[in-house]
Order: C-alpha cells, then structure tokens, then sequence
C-alpha cells in the first residue's frame, strides 16, 4: 500500500508547475480583459459625453463619408469600364475630372 501512495504522491506533486503557470496565465487574461474592458467604455463614455460640433459652412462635401465612398465607387466604375475597353482615354479623362472635381451625381453606363 505504500508503494501505490508513493507513486501516487510522486504524480501529484509533479504537476505543480503546470499549475503555477495555469494560474499565472489566467491572472493575465483576466487583468488583460478588465484593462480592454475599461478603455472601451472609458472611450465610450468620452465620445458620447463630447458636445456634437454644429455643422459649419467651411467643411466640404469631399469631408463627409458618404459622397466620398460615392465618388470612389464612381472612380472604381470608371477605371473598370476603361480596363475593359468599354469607353476611349477621352472619355476616361473627362469623367475622371469629373469625378475629381466633385461633380459626380451618378455614373453612367
């Protein structure tokens, strides 16, 4: 019997290591998310307290999001129809500069 308790004590304490560094590890992960989950609302808390700036006359429409993804997505259009021989470097230069000058309202096909 206690040759079985020997070995069984042997395995035992060969597995604290193993331990010590589990718990190390989970001590990390646990202080990592408590700090992502402190910048994210202290983030949150921050935009959302910051007064909205009244929208001014001096900013251009080129500024805004949306007729910027629309001009870009009237210059990808352009640039394919030009790579696939559907319209000559005249027309290509022309609604290039069209499109560059802000004037894009809609592509044409």
């Amino acid at each position: 019997m206690s040759a079985v308790m020997a070995a069984y004590g042997q395995v035992t304490t060969g597995y604290w290591p193993a331990v010590v560094i589990g718990m190390v590890l989970l001590v990390i992960l646990i202080a990592t998310t408590s700090v992502t989950v402190r910048r994210a609302r202290r983030r949150r808390r921050a935009t959302s307290a910051a007064p909205a700036a009244p929208p001014t006359t001096a900013t251009s429409d080129a500024d805004a999001p949306y007729p910027r993804c629309r001009a870009l997505i009237a210059e990808a259009l352009i640039v394919r129809e030009r790579v696939s021989g559907q319209i000559d470097a005249a027309t290509y230069q022309a609604r290039m500069k069209d499109v560059a000058s802000g004037g894009v309202d809609h592509v044409e096909h």
